[in-house]
């Protein structure tokens, strides 16, 4: 028996273009700051191999270019994640808020096991939609509440 392909909604639309509009917008960034620095090193009097060797070290230690551009990637995950489970989830059901983080922020400890519907918690401000402390970096999910999960839990 062939699959059948869901259709996506007005709502899904309006996320799915949100998540690519700004991930897009994060890679012109990211081009932008790669510029930025290699011009900058380059008025410096910097050689081109050791533009190289920088640029390789802060890829490998997610420092400031490549560690914003690795938090952009995973915005735009967290935004994927919370698009599927609204597809698949029942949205009229009940769902904590989970905390996430190596540092959770002032906000998002406030809410960790807090319970709400998904319509609630888009009014209230979704995990990574900008409402709180940690603005896109965050990390939150909302669960079932009746999954057996801890409030919040440290990467």
């Amino acid at each position: 028996m062939p699959k059948t392909k869901e259709k996506l909604d007005e709502k899904d639309r309006r996320v799915l273009l949100s998540i690519a509009t700004t991930m897009s917008h994060d890679v012109r960034v990211f081009s932008e700051r790669i510029r930025q620095e290699i011009g900058r090193l380059v008025g410096a009097g910097v050689n081109e191999q050791s533009i190289a060797g920088i640029l390789s070290q802060d890829f490998s230690t997610y420092g400031r270019i490549f560690g914003e551009f690795r938090n952009a990637i995973k915005r735009g995950i967290v935004g994927g994640i919370n698009q599927a489970f609204r597809r698949s989830g029942d949205m009229g059901g009940k769902l904590k808020w989970v905390a996430i983080s190596k540092n959770v922020c002032s906000d998002c400890e406030k809410r960790a096991g807090e319970i709400d519907t998904w319509e609630g918690w888009e009014a209230r401000g979704m995990p990574a939609s900008g409402w709180s402390v940690c603005k896109e970096y965050c990390y939150c999910q909302l669960m079932p509440a009746d999954m057996n999960v801890k409030d919040s839990m440290k990467l």
